[in-house]
């Protein structure tokens, strides 16, 4: 994701109430899971360090249960089917439906 859609993100999660940590990468986004023990966690697909996959896989292995959303602008290189594989619990394609993005977050 660009860091002005990381901002939106926040700032609509956050308006409607939502407490947000931001990772710059996959790798950062494990240490700060473990850091600050989040409900869920929204990754893009095409993350510098460890992919939207890598680190789904990586944070299911740990904590099964654990939700993941994803974010994608790649969905021509990955089918449906690959990305869910991954154990992620929902996937969006870009551009973002925000509404649909906020009954996600709201029902994990």
């Amino acid at each position: 994701m660009t860091m002005s859609t990381v901002i939106f993100l926040r700032d609509v999660l956050e308006s409607h109430g939502f407490n947000v940590r931001e990772a710059e990468n996959g790798e950062e986004a494990v240490a700060t899971r473990k850091e600050y023990k989040p409900h869920l966690a929204i990754v893009d697909l095409d993350m510098p360090k460890m992919n939207g996959i890598e680190f789904t896989q990586h944070v299911k292995k740990e904590t099964p249960q654990f939700p993941v959303i994803m974010i994608t602008g790649y969905a021509k290189f990955y089918s449906p089917e690959d990305i869910l594989a991954s154990g992620v619990d929902a996937f969006l394609q870009k551009p973002l439906d925000i509404n649909k993005l906020l009954d996600l977050v709201g029902q994990l």
